[in-house]
């Protein structure tokens, strides 16, 4: 099989339930979509860093996929890389370990057809970290060994916004410094695709002779000032030739949700600090994915 189903930024939460809906209908379309696997490329929680409760619920909310699923952290599940979005939540060992105790492991390979798809934990890139170490070992280890495919890097944060050489440091994107040499690395080893979440925007398009994919967020609409698309969404990617084809998931119509707006236009900073809205309940007769 050769057809991957990607769900990014969904921020789910038991206290705070706004994307509740959108997601329900995302996972339900996934698991019609005849896929072989469901990429969850990072942002699973509104307050992962510092909430057991919400990795549980994002896990729990995942376990009712019936098709096999792969998830990635984001910077609301495990905290940021430096500079950060906040600085309060910057990713550690304790915020990596809840999230290994939930998921098991923040990277993957998989084969779909004629690509093999490597997946990292974009936050580790500039944390350092123990295990941003590994995990450029790891990457390493991975790229050698994919050879003979075409190869396909998933990571939450966009490379950059708009080219390679970007010298701000930002939580849009990764940082210039593990930047540069991981596109080094890709280049070396003909890496042909790089997809990627947290923009909460679509763009498609190729730079420095690799393709550069952003994934549509379930939960709310980009603000727009990073390009891309402003889009609420999902897409499957079909994987079973020597160019990765790119189709939006069918799915009913999503709330294009306002995030200024839920927060009441600068009332609340973060979506964490909100009065709780809890999702409703789900009927218990939908069964888990074994």
């Amino acid at each position: 099989m050769s057809k991957i189903v990607f769900l990014s930024d969904l921020h789910l939460s038991p206290t705070h339930g706004f994307f509740w809906e959108n997601f329900r209908l995302a996972r339900d379309a996934a698991d019609q979509a005849g896929a072989e696997a469901v990429v969850v490329n990072g942002d699973l929680c509104i307050n992962g860093p510092d909430s057991d409760a919400e990795m549980d619920f994002a896990r729990a909310a995942l376990g009712k996929l019936r098709t096999p699923v792969l998830a990635l952290p984001g910077n609301h599940d495990v905290g940021d890389e430096p500079p950060g979005q906040d600085l309060a939540q910057l990713v550690d060992e304790a915020r990596l370990d809840r999230w290994d105790a939930r998921f098991g492991t923040d990277r993957f390979a998989l084969d779909a057809g004629a690509w093999r798809l490597i997946g990292v934990n974009a936050q580790l890139f500039g944390s350092g970290l123990e295990r941003e170490r590994e995990q450029w070992d790891w990457l390493e280890g991975r790229l050698i060994a994919s050879s003979h495919r075409r190869i396909a890097l998933v990571l939450h944060k966009p490379l950059f916004i708009e080219d390679e050489g970007e010298t701000a440091e930002t939580a849009s994107c990764m940082t210039p410094g593990p930047r540069a040499a991981l596109l080094a690395l890709l280049r070396r080893h003909r890496v042909g695709l790089v997809i990627s979440g947290h923009l909460h925007a679509e763009r498609d398009r190729v730079v420095g002779g690799i393709r550069h994919l952003w994934l549509p967020a379930l939960a709310f609409l980009g603000s727009g000032d990073h390009g891309g698309r402003p889009a609420v969404g999902a897409v499957v990617v079909d994987f079973a030739g020597a160019e990765a084809s790119v189709m939006p998931l069918a799915v009913p119509p999503l709330a294009p949700h306002d995030l200024a707006a839920i927060k009441g236009h600068g009332r609340y900073r973060f979506l964490r600090d909100m009065p709780a809205s809890p999702p409703p309940a789900e009927p218990a007769s939908r069964p888990a994915a074994e």
